[in-house]
This record gives structure tokens, C-alpha cells and sequence, in this order.
């Protein structure tokens, strides 16, 4: 192998791959980068068995060849490296991987490419394809609502519902939800319900920085793996084994009121009156009344504080309370100017959403206090 490149490309290719190996791995060859030359470049893999994560970078090859070489080291060298042109070439029989940038002359023992474990490649998948900005906005506006408890797994990940050409992408950790309709191409009869883990998803806006167009979402026949892809980046992550719970049967089909409010300024105001409910558990109380909304929490110990805005209220008077933290989060994801809230008395879930659509919507369960 013998190749040359810069070392700022080959730097952030580097930093992005190594996110997937995993701190605690007893294989000592996962804590390898899988360095592959390619028709266009350079290619990079690293994987925990979880999660893999693939990028190619431009490189002019003179000589074509693999090894695997210690992530960590790999990484934290070239990120050290003057802008200047890196030249990389292997010896075949000792694994040393020779470096030469500027004035530096490197050499770091590798560990054979045979030993690296092989990748899945779904070459018979169904395929699915999302633009990329609307998925890595579909993951922003839901992976919150996903849950870190080990105890219940399938929550863990959020759930992609493919049927045909829709997909809907949805996350909840038992106490809100978050649903995203995403448009989407694919054979009409390609229907499918996966729970991919929330880390997978995680990665891909780190991955993806810089690629521009579809992704291309792979699915293995065994429905077991998933793939995405976009220009020279992939990540591919296994799925989680089980049953998503019917969350539809928890989105409300009816409210009392409605509420429209500015989302900025109440977002503002969530935020300040929030800071006299840490230690009450986090909870704020919503008063909708004629013509405004007033908003308030107390710590006994600490003090209390209110505020009241301007609001479109449509319907019954209500009050109800929520986590401020989970009203906080949906309110600084939304892409409209305007909030809609609607409620349906004090103990049923409320709804979050943009007004005039249903593209997105952000469900919580309300918090039993005394009003």
C-alpha cells in the first residue's frame, strides 16, 4: 500500500470512524482503524460489532493495499500533523505503517487487514431513500425522547416504520414521544417496523457532515442490520431484537383547548421560570385562559416565580402540569414561529406540535400535583 493525502482530511475521517470504537472492547484488534485503498481513495472503518462507521477519504493511490492500524494513535498523530502533504506507505512483511508529512518520518506497527472482522454487506437489502437534511433533522427532533434505560432495550432505539414510499421515525421513553414523518422513496411493498439504537443515529450528522443529497437507507433480508449511506460515508448498525409498544394509541385524537403562542418567547419564559423547579422535581404548571397563558413553579425552600403571556386559547380553560426539562427540549427543536399546544384536562397527555401540520408531534404525559 502507498498512497498520499492531506492530513486534514485524512485527520477528520479519522476523528469521525473512531467514534465507534469502543473504550471497552476485549478484542484487541477493535481498537484498530481498517485502512483499505479504493478506486476513489482511501477508505476508513471501525466498528464495536454494534456500530461501524465507513468513510473514504481522497487520496491519490500508487500502490494498492490494507492493514488496520491502532485508532487512538493513528488519530491523535495526524490531527498533530503540519497542513502539509502526508505520504503513507505499508511493508507488507513487518505491518509497519510508514508516515512521512513535513518533517516528520513516522512508524506504527499495524495488525494484518485479515484479522479485522468482516463487515456485513447487505448486497440483496431492501433500499429506502430519505433526503439527508430531513433525516438528520427527523433525528434531532426525536432522539430525545428516547430512553437511556437499559432495563426496557427496544426503547433504547427509535423505531423506523417503512411502508413504501413513507417513513416515520419515532422515539419515547415512556413519559413523552416524538413523531417525525419523513419523505421518503422506495417500492411500494417494502414494509418494515425497526428499532434502531439511538447511538447508531447518533452518529450521523457527525458522519455525514459535508455529504449533501439522499441517504440510502440498506436493510438486511434478515432484518437484522442497517445500513446508511450518503456520497463517501456509511454507517452501519445492528438492530434491536424486539416489539415496539403501539405507540399510536398514545398520540391524543381530541383536546378541549388549544393553544398558540409564539415559540421563542415561550421557550424564554419556560426556560426562566424553570430555574425555580429543580428542586421540586422539575415541575412547571400552564394555566390556558382567555387571551393568554400564564405559566409558573415553586420550591418551597427556594421561592416561587410566574409569568404570563399573550396566546391564542381556543376552548376550555385548563391547567395542567409538565417536566419542564421535556417541554424545554420540543420547544427548542420545532421549525415554526408558532407553538401549538393542545390539552384535554389536567391528567390527559398533551400535545406538541407546529401549527397547520402534523409532520411533527411531541406527546407528554402530564405530572399529578396539586394545582
Amino acid at each position: 500500500m502507498r498512497l498520499t493525502c492531506q492530513p486534514s482530511t485524512l485527520g477528520q475521517a479519522l476523528q469521525i470512524v473512531s467514534r465507534a470504537i469502543s473504550a471497552r472492547t476485549t478484542l484487541p484488534i477493535l481498537n484498530n482503524v481498517l485502512l483499505e485503498t479504493t478506486a476513489d481513495g482511501l477508505a476508513l472503518t471501525a466498528t464495536n460489532l454494534e456500530i461501524g462507521i465507513r468513510k473514504v477519504v481522497e487520496a491519490e493511490v500508487a500502490e494498492e493495499g490494507s492493514t488496520t492500524a491502532p485508532a487512538r494513535l493513528l488519530t491523535d498523530f495526524v490531527a498533530s500533523l503540519p497542513d502539509e502533504r502526508l505520504e503513507m506507505s505499508l511493508d507488507r512483511a513487518t505491518q509497519t505503517l510508514s508516515v512521512h508529512c513535513g518533517r516528520f518520518d513516522t512508524h506504527i506497527r499495524c495488525i494484518e487487514a485479515d484479522e479485522f472482522p468482516p463487515g456485513p454487506r447487505p448486497e440483496e437489502a431492501d433500499r429506502l431513500t430519505v433526503p439527508l437534511e430531513a433525516l438528520l433533522r427527523a433525528i434531532e427532533q426525536t432522539q430525545m425522547a428516547a430512553s437511556t434505560d437499559e432495563a426496557r432495550p427496544v426503547l433504547t432505539g427509535e423505531l423506523l416504520v417503512i411502508q413504501g414510499p413513507s417513513a416515520v421515525l419515532v422515539a419515547s421513553d415512556g413519559y413523552r414521544l416524538a413523531e417525525r414523518k419523513l419523505p421518503a422513496s422506495a417500492r411500494e411493498d417494502f414494509e418494515a417496523r425497526l428499532i434502531v439504537p439511538v447511538k447508531a443515529l447518533a452518529e450521523l450528522p457527525r458522519a455525514f457532515r459535508g455529504e449533501a443529497g439522499e441517504v440510502e437507507v440498506l436493510v438486511s433480508p434478515a432484518r437484522n442490520q442497517v445500513f446508511f449511506r450518503a456520497g463517501t460515508s456509511e454507517v452501519n448498525s445492528r438492530l434491536i431484537d424486539g416489539t415496539y409498544p403501539n405507540y399510536t394509541q398514545v398520540i391524543p385524537t381530541k383536546s378541549s383547548t388549544a393553544v398558540r403562542v409564539p415559540t421563542a418567547a415561550l421557550a424564554q419564559t419556560v426556560r426562566s421560570i424553570a430555574l425555580f423547579a429543580r428542586d421540586s422535581a422539575n415541575v412547571i404548571r400552564i394555566r390556558a385562559q382567555a387571551g393568554s397563558i400564564v405559566l409558573s413553579a415553586t420550591t418551597h425552600e427556594v421561592g416561587d416565580s410566574r409569568a404570563e403571556l399573550e396566546a391564542e386559547v381556543e376552548g376550555a380553560e385548563v391547567q395542567i402540569a409538565f417536566n419542564a426539562r421535556y417541554v424545554m427540549d420540543v420547544l427548542g427543536v420545532l421549525d415554526s414561529d408558532q407553538v401549538e399546544m393542545r390539552f384535554d384536562g389536567q391528567l390527559s397527555p398533551g400535545l406538541i406540535k407546529q401549527p397547520s401540520s402534523d409532520d411533527y408531534r411531541y406527546v407528554i404525559m402530564p405530572v399529578r400535583v396539586a394545582m
